[in-house]
């Protein structure tokens, strides 16, 4: 418990529980919950409801309780407290001195009422060695009664609170309230300020020649190999998500590895065609795919199945071949966790400054380099000529070859829907590498493209994972209601 002097100083009462019992002795299960500045006890249990009047006797020991003067020695003591949150029908007290009470001297009163009241609703009854203070009216909420009893100086040993500081106002305190200072100032507005900084002076892209508005081959790369669709789709948003896997399986099927077939209306199955392992012609990432979707054999139906781990290692491995070629500064997934892990803690310190500089800027931060950003600009135009270029498929507007090489890119793009419809009045023949439900029907590169899309619906959802001296005025004099050592408050569990 702590009290403090008139002019702010701070001393400490230093006590000792000795037992909580009922009327008759009998001692109630409690808990010690008493902090440096208040004493503080929890009674019962909150598994026990209790009813009726209950009596519970609290005896404690405290030292530093006395105030000396020079003409008497005086107990300020807060009887209740000022922290109830209910009323109090009646409070008494009687304090019992080693020494007559000096009566009639003007050393003893009493108060009633909020924290710094100085009414006096209460009568003070000086017997002996006895002083009995009884509250004269009910005491509401945040009310309370205060007794201030006087006695002859050298009468009781000669105890004095100790001095208490704060932990703030110590060296400790002050280091420690400083750093915490520095690293809220940094958190809310440095750190934000680091990142919007960084991205202008790093994570922007270099500018090249261009844009090519249309184009009809990807890129190469530097050893002169044409990038798959995942690459040229992971190259032009900085992201491998599932259109760049979805076209990844249509790549591979066109290039004889697997087969794609619905054998009934939706409900498509994957069937290996060929052996892919050690296969020099297949990409890390791509042979990671092949190896996910065949791991527990030669087929794999995707309604019900569960993709979601071979999707992200193979995700994984198309930002790795990005970095292999050159074509970013840092890894854009570790980049884009890095920042969304940031942003979401953030958030949750509701540090709106750094948000805004994490999802608007940090996710940005991974920068393409020269290679990458020319790889880029050819990708762009190969998704304008797929996607809104008419006059470029004039002269070759019947070859179905053209429409197949291209279909993957379509769709790690996303206009595989425009693409098809350049191609609706075109007699198609079903790629060997799909098997529709229906033989029947007439086979169009629309019909095909809705198909793809109803199965890697599917695939969308299979790669989805599921899984917190004191130097003290004298109460008679200057006192108030809760002007005293003691007191506090309490309540109900």
């Amino acid at each position: 418990m702590v009290k403090t002097n008139e002019d702010g100083k701070k001393f400490k009462l230093t006590y000792s529980l000795l037992s909580i019992t009922d009327e008759t002795g009998a001692s109630y299960q409690y808990t010690d919950e008493s902090t440096s500045t208040m004493f503080k006890v929890k009674i019962g249990s909150g598994s026990t409801t209790v009813r009726g009047q209950m009596t519970y006797i609290i005896r404690y020991r405290v030292s530093g309780a006395i105030t000396y003067f020079s003409d008497h020695d005086e107990l300020y003591w807060n009887v209740t407290g000022t922290q109830w949150p209910v009323p109090i029908l009646k409070a008494s007290t009687t304090v019992t001195l080693p020494t007559t009470v000096i009566a009639g001297t003007g050393f003893s009163t009493c108060y009633t009422g909020v924290s710094g009241s100085t009414a006096k609703n209460c009568t003070l009854d000086l017997q002996g060695n006895d002083a009995t203070i009884t509250s004269d009216v009910r005491l509401e909420s945040g009310e309370g009664l205060t007794a201030v009893v006087g006695f002859p100086i050298d009468k009781i040993a000669y105890v004095e609170p100790a001095a208490y500081t704060d932990f703030a106002d110590t060296f400790a305190g002050r280091v420690t309230f400083a750093i915490l200072g520095f690293l809220t100032l940094f958190w809310y507005f440095i750190l934000p300020g680091i990142i919007i900084a960084k991205w202008f002076k790093k994570g922007r892209d270099p500018r090249v020649n261009g844009p090519v508005t249309a184009w009809f081959d990807p890129p190469k790369t530097a050893a002169g190999r044409d990038l798959t669709p995942a690459e040229a789709g992971t190259v032009i948003d900085e992201t491998a998500g599932m259109r760049e896997v979805t076209a990844t399986i249509i790549h591979l099927a066109q290039r004889g590895y697997l087969k794609i077939e619905e054998r009934a209306k939706k409900d498509f199955y994957l069937v290996k065609v060929k052996e892919y392992e050690n296969d020099a012609a297949l990409l890390p990432f791509e042979t990671e795919l092949l190896k996910g979707l065949f791991s527990s054999g030669a087929e794999r139906r995707i309604k019900g199945a569960d993709l979601a781990t071979p999707v992200q290692e193979t995700q994984k491995k198309m930002y790795t071949q990005c970095m292999a070629n050159g074509y970013f500064t840092a890894n854009p997934q570790t980049v884009k966790i890095k920042y969304t892990v940031l942003g979401v803690f953030a958030l949750s310190t509701l540090n709106i400054p750094l948000v805004i500089a994490c999802f608007v800027f940090g996710l940005r931060m991974a920068a393409k380099t020269r290679t990458g950003a020319e790889a880029a600009t050819v990708s762009k135009g190969m998704k304008n000529f797929l996607g809104s270029q008419q006059r470029q498929l004039e002269f070759q507007a019947d070859q179905q070859m053209m429409f197949e090489k291209l279909l993957p890119f379509a769709i790690a793009f996303g206009v595989e829907r425009v693409w098809a419809k350049r191609f609706d009045t075109v007699n198609l023949t079903q790629p060997g590498w799909y098997q529709g439900y229906d033989t029947n029907r007439m086979f169009t590169a629309v019909l095909l493209t809705n198909s793809l899309n109803h199965s890697f619906s599917q695939f969308r959802a299979a790669a989805t994972p599921t899984k917190s001296s004191s130097g003290f005025s004298s109460g008679f004099s200057g006192g108030f209601s809760g002007g005293g050592g003691g007191g506090g408050g309490g309540g109900s569990w």
